[in-house]
């Protein structure tokens, strides 16, 4: 339903899951080195990673990167059923879904508690530091009855948020009475423990409020928005050095943010030129969020992107790959299905990735993608005594 101009193409540039890096650069303050380790993760294939564990193979962490990602990708695709059960714990955990919650949102995958929590516990062994995370934030929005707000210069606080963003909570938890036994039981279990607290030396039950679950999503949504819009200053505020704001016929090519992606509207002739000021922009590193050195990263956390393009905002779809979709459906025994071809939808575009290059001008943004260029990059780079 939706296409381009004849003369246009449409582009759409999207941050590659931001949310989850996000959620690892939250857990700095908890540890920085299980937050480092599940951004890297994040970056490398998480959902295989709890695959790893469920299926008994858990992967090496200490691996290279290349190594790591190789391993996660052979795990990927010879685990289909573990790795769609994994992907949908990581997403559900990471705001706040329960064993429950999993079992009745996904019947076919959690035939019981015992499996959805099972899951769980793969996750928390790669993201050790995910739940006391959580459980800071909660007990932080209910003592303050907001999250996040402008950094003090004379004032600063793990709280703070990289925009200045606040957000009040009313509703965050209440207490319930019980009685001393099933205390002294919760007390025990490890996965229990956070829910039970002690009033005036009466024990009672942490019960989660309406606002339960929107505190722990707060700030990789919020801080993911800031960022996007971080980006669209850059590229239509006139006064910018990144400036596309007229490149459709004079007018603005952005036909609208969604999530955390643009979606564009771009001339055929000028394509490549607003294609490489697009990519630089989105996978610069944001000065508002800053990395400990000891990371590796850069001193800015780097957030990676992907990118399409095609006539129409559909997915390409060729003969050949509606004969593997129907041939990959008959080898499970399902339904094959009856698909149109869409040769000019959406397709992934090869870019150059940003590489944090210490002292490099900001004329060396990327390498180049194709190997045999580096040899002339590496002659042309130059550093900064």
């Amino acid at each position: 339903m939706i296409t381009s101009d004849v003369s246009c193409r449409l582009l759409e540039v999207d941050a590659a899951g931001i949310e989850a890096v996000l959620t690892g650069y939250g857990q700095r303050h908890i540890n920085a080195e299980h937050a480092r380790n599940y951004i890297r993760l994040a970056r490398l294939g998480i959902h295989a990673a709890v695959t790893a564990r469920a299926v008994g193979k858990p992967a090496n962490f200490a691996w290279p990167d290349d190594q790591l990602k190789s391993y996660l990708t052979e795990i990927k695709h010879g685990y289909p059923f573990e790795y769609d059960a994994s992907k949908r714990t990581v997403h559900g955990n990471n705001f706040g879904l329960t064993t429950h919650g999993m079992v009745e949102k996904f019947p076919e995958i959690y035939k019981t508690i015992a499996d959805a929590q099972r899951f769980q516990d793969f996750y928390a062994e790669v993201a050790p530091a995910l739940r006391p995370q959580q459980h800071a934030l909660r007990m932080q929005a209910r003592e303050r009855g907001f999250l996040g707000g402008p950094t003090m210069p004379d004032r600063p606080s793990q709280w703070d948020h990289p925009y200045g963003y606040r957000h009040h909570f009313w509703d965050v938890l209440s207490y319930q009475p019980t009685d001393e036994y099933t205390a002294i039981k919760w007390r025990q279990d490890p996965r229990k423990r956070d829910r039970v607290v002690y009033l005036h030396g009466r024990p009672f039950k942490v019960k989660p409020g309406n606002d339960w679950n929107r505190v722990i999503a707060f700030y990789p949504q919020s801080i993911a928005a800031g960022w996007l819009k971080e980006r669209q200053l850059r590229l239509f505020l006139p006064w910018s050095a990144d400036y596309i704001g007229d490149c459709y016929f004079g007018r603005t090519p952005l036909l609208g943010p969604i999530h955390d992606s643009l979606l564009l509207h771009i001339p055929n002739r000028i394509f490549d030129r607003v294609l490489e000021i697009v990519c630089r922009v989105m996978q610069e590193p944001s000065t508002c969020l800053p990395c400990p050195a000891e990371w590796g990263l850069g001193p800015y956390l780097p957030i990676g992107m992907s990118a399409k393009a095609g006539r129409n905002w559909a997915p390409q779809l060729t003969e050949d790959g509606i004969a593997k979709i129907q041939a990959k459906a008959a080898a499970k025994g399902q339904e094959i299905p009856q698909l149109a071809a869409n040769p000019h939808g959406m397709e992934e575009l090869s870019i150059p990735k940003w590489v944090y290059v210490p002292n490099a001008g900001p004329d060396d943004p990327v390498l180049p993608e194709e190997e045999t260029d580096m040899e002339d990059w590496t002659a042309l780079a130059r550093a900064v005594a």
